[in-house]
């Protein structure tokens, strides 16, 4: 190929991947994690992660293992998911009352309760997801790659009457990462690479506030308010742009198998934004009148709202995959994934220093066990399949409904196919369904939230359609 239609291949390519920064979702692994995986390593469950052969995921996934891709090559993904969540328990206020919304009569001051009717709840979210992927040789040597990901993401929203909303409302994550890598092939048969990352990170987190029962749980007042009084809802937005870094290491000790090790580093992310708090006028007479302050010392509300911070970093993860290739038309892989979940110890949520509120998670660190591999039926046709395990990070005794997470178990089914109508062009497509273990929800709010208890279950599931378009040239 001459070396302007090269060029023009590569800005097209480039400036597709650049555009993809515009757009965003989240397709839920364990907790607010997200898989980096193009529709080919959905279809095989993330077995074998990006050994497999010309795998231009390896851009990020692994780098080291671009050495072994000898020809250009951009890749564009879009996965849609799908994740259900139902909520079945009982939840109480803090004088172990059914939860209810408490009016008062303006002339009379006469109160009156009505009881919120949501039969357990509703939750999850649908979402489209956008990933590119592009490798370019330099020489016999050196590699170069592109990648767009999206490494955080989560999100859930429930019904407006269920009867948790005192624990959750909405909740949404989301983080879009651009990155460069460079590979080296030491030898033939063994390479490494490295690369950065430069991400957006933003969100919001919408929670009741509970402010009259907040007030009577306080030793500083001790008056005995009606749970539900009023109504008020705080809104917290949130982004931040952080780097981080990723390398890798592949190895072929056989014609047949092909070894590789990646390792991510953990990226600190400090989130700044704004909060607002939407109350009716009870409630925001409550906040002005320096009430809530009384009740918890340095907890500073304004109910015209104010600045917000804090800290959710993306943990380190470590992977090593293995893919074997049996014969001409059957090749299968493995992988097994560490998360160091246990770095996230709570939610803090400050404003100009002072925490309003502080929420413990504890999270654990977590395995991931992948099996999947590839069949060509035909030279134009591959079919795929895997299966994948996956632990939660999260713990019975922190559990809540904002990431009501269990452990999952992916299935997935798949294909590829190459267009001899357009060389170098081929298309692959999967499909993924999440079995996620039923997840117990045992919790109390913190007093300052109103001290209500959420004690039932979450049954989630989820499925993912992924589509890849890959071009070679």
């Amino acid at each position: 190929m001459n070396n302007k239609k090269q060029q023009a291949h590569t800005y097209l390519s480039l400036a597709l991947l650049g555009g993809l920064m515009a757009a965003g979702g989240s397709v839920q692994a364990g907790a607010f994690g997200t898989p980096t995986a193009n529709a080919a390593g959905w279809g095989r469950a993330f077995g074998g992660g990006s050994m497999f052969k010309d795998d231009p995921s390896s851009a990020f996934n692994n780098p080291a293992a671009m050495a072994f891709i000898d020809h250009n090559v951009a890749q564009f993904t879009v996965d849609y998911a799908r994740i259900n969540v139902k909520y079945k328990g009982t939840a109480k206020d803090y004088a172990g009352n059914d939860p209810a919304v408490v009016t008062q009569d303006p002339d009379t001051g006469e109160l009156s309760s009505t009881p919120r009717t949501g039969d357990g709840g509703q939750g999850g979210f649908t979402a489209w997801l956008p990933t590119g992927f592009m490798v370019m040789p330099i020489n016999d040597r050196f590699s170069f790659g592109l990648s767009q990901v999206v490494p955080m993401g989560a999100r859930t929203t429930w019904d407006d009457d269920w009867i948790g909303r005192d624990f959750a409302v909405d909740t949404r994550i989301e983080t879009v990462g651009l990155t460069g890598s460079l590979s080296f092939k030491v030898t033939d048969e063994f390479s490494v690479g490295a690369g950065a990352i430069l991400q957006h990170t933003k969100g919001f987190v919408s929670q009741n506030l509970d402010l009259y029962a907040a007030a009577g749980l306080s030793p500083e007042i001790g008056i005995p308010f009606p749970a539900g009084l009023g109504e008020s809802l705080m809104r917290v937005k949130v982004d931040n742009y952080s780097v981080g870094w990723f390398a890798g290491l592949a190895w072929k000790p056989t014609p047949q198998d092909t070894l590789g090790l990646n390792y991510h580093a953990k990226i600190k992310n400090k989130l700044e934004g704004k909060y607002s708090i939407y109350a009716d006028p009870t409630s925001k007479g409550l906040i002005d009148s320096g009430l809530v302050q009384i009740a918890y010392p340095g907890l500073s509300l304004n109910s015209n709202g104010g600045n917000a911070t804090t800290q959710l970093d993306v943990p380190a993860s470590a992977s090593l995959d293995w893919v074997h290739q049996f014969s001409d038309r059957l090749s299968l892989g493995a992988s097994v994934t560490w998360t160091e979940w246990s770095s996230f110890k709570a939610l803090t949520l400050k404003s100009d220093g002072a925490t309003l509120v502080s929420i413990p998670y504890n999270y654990k660190d977590t395995w991931q066990y992948s099996f999947g591999g590839d069949y060509k039926l035909t030279d134009d046709l591959t079919v795929r399949t895997g299966i994948s395990f996956d632990q939660t990070p999260t713990r019975n005794s922190t559990r809540d409904p904002r990431i009501p997470d269990g452990d999952r178990i992916f299935t997935s089914l798949g294909f590829g196919y190459n267009v001899r109508a357009i060389p170098g062009l081929s298309v692959d497509g999967a499909y993924s369904h999440q079995f996620v273990e039923e997840a117990k929800l045992k919790t109390h709010n913190q007093d300052r939230l109103g001290g209500a208890t959420l004690d039932g279950k979450a049954k989630a599931y989820g499925d993912v359609v992924s589509l890849s378009a890959t071009y070679a040239f």
